[in-house]
């Protein structure tokens, strides 16, 4: 679908505040920092509590040290995972705002086309009740 001049695209609006919200080089080296560590550190880390947890039960230590052992490895997790899901969550909700916005914008220019059509319809039909 070809885009139109008056209705803008929910990107657009994304973008614009992206380039508004920070410096443009500083913000999109952050931003690309933090969705690399969402994607692959996060993965990494669930990896790595697999791997240390697994080991736990064959190792002749007492239950004490397998237990705080477990107990560090699953905050460590927590650490990563919670600030992702919260980035997620503030990039989706950006993403559904910039929509309803988008939306609104729409919705506004069609009504008011709407009244336009309307006013010229009332226009016409005055001119018609004329020629009578």
């Amino acid at each position: 679908m070809n885009a139109h001049i008056r209705v803008r695209h929910p990107k657009e609006i994304l973008e614009s505040r992206a380039s508004l919200s920070k410096a443009g080089g500083v913000y999109k080296t952050n931003e690309k920092f933090l969705e690399w560590i969402t994607n692959h550190i996060l993965a990494s880390v669930v990896l790595f509590d697999i791997a240390l947890i697994v080991p736990l039960f064959a190792l002749p230590a007492p239950n004490s040290i397998k237990l705080t052992v477990g107990v560090i490895s699953s905050s460590w997790i927590q650490w990563w995972a919670l600030p992702a899901l919260q980035r997620s969550q503030n990039k989706i909700q950006a993403q559904n705002d910039a929509k309803a916005e988008v939306d609104h914008e729409t919705l506004t220019y069609l009504a008011n086309l709407q009244d336009q059509q309307m006013k010229a319809l009332a226009e016409i039909s005055e001119a018609l009740d004329k020629l009578k």
